[in-house]
Order: structure tokens, then C-alpha cells, then sequence
């Protein structure tokens, strides 16, 4: 007596055990199977490149464009890598931990000193020298308005 009786159904290798009602599709289940691992691992491929790509890039020089408080253009600071560099004031420089959305400002005649930033669409709003401004990446849309604005109300 043969307990297992396979055979052929519309290209599916039906495998039927005694005269029970169980089939198991052999062929067409690994096929599926390897589609939806691949379709997974294609989805993780895809989150992984956004965010290591959707990290800010942050070098550039930055300006402090003050159409308030009086008319201001001028350069303030500049970045490269997690490093920058501050133009004027009290700190000469400073180590960026985007992790955190920290500066660490260090200067020759200040303590060190840790304040956050915020960044978003060419703009980081920081305090580096004892008030907080905003301060525009050159280049940017947001820089090329604020020049706009500061060229406007210059005239």
C-alpha cells in the first residue's frame, strides 16, 4: 500500500498523503516564499540607503542675516565635516554632534560650552554668541530670500 501519491495539477506538484484531505504545494509555495523574502529584503535595502542618505549635510558657510534689529549680512560661521569654525566672538571654533544636534563652541579665552541646534531647509536657528539668531547656509533658498529681503530694505 503506497502512502504518499503525488502527481501534477496545473504545474503544481501536489503531494497527497493516505486519503486525507492534506496537500501540500511544494513548488509554487518556495517560489512565493522566495519572492516575498526578496520583496523584504529589497524594502530594508531601501530604509537603510534613506536614512543614512536623509542625514543633514551641514558644510557650508553660514550667515547671519538680521532685517529686524538693524541690517545685518554678515558671515558668521562655516562648517566642514563635524567641524566649524566661528568668525567673530568669544569662541573660535566648535565640534558638531548631529546625533545629539549639538555644538561644542571651544575659544582660546572661553570655557567650553555646549548649546543645541536646530536645523531645517538651509537654516540653523543656534546661540553662539549669547542670543540665539538663525543663520542662513549660503547658497540655500532660505539664504537667497533672506538676501532678498535684506537687499530690499537696504534701498
Amino acid at each position: 500500500m503506497d502512502i504518499f501519491k503525488t502527481f501534477r495539477y496545473n504545474g503544481l506538484h501536489l503531494l497527497i498523503i493516505e486519503k486525507e484531505l492534506f496537500v501540500i504545494i511544494v513548488e509554487k509555495e518556495k517560489f512565493i516564499t522566495k519572492k516575498i523574502l526578496s520583496l523584504l529584503l529589497l524594502v530594508l535595502a531601501a530604509f537603510l540607503l534613506f536614512s543614512c542618505s536623509s542625514q543633514d549635510n551641514l558644510d557650508g558657510n553660514y550667515y547671519w542675516i538680521d532685517t529686524e534689529n538693524g541690517l545685518r549680512n554678515e558671515l558668521s560661521f562655516t562648517v566642514k565635516g563635524t567641524a566649524g569654525t566661528v568668525e567673530k566672538g568669544e569662541y573660535d571654533k566648535f565640534t558638531i554632534n548631529s546625533k545629539n544636534n549639538t555644538f561644542e563652541l571651544s575659544g582660546d579665552d572661553a570655557s567650553a560650552k555646549e548649546v543645541t541646534y536646530k536645523h531645517s531647509d538651509g537654516v540653523i536657528t543656534v546661540d553662539i554668541s549669547g542670543t540665539e539668531h538663525e543663520y542662513y547656509k549660503e547658497g540655500t533658498d532660505a539664504y537667497k530670500e533672506a538676501v532678498n529681503k535684506y537687499n530690499e530694505l537696504q534701498n
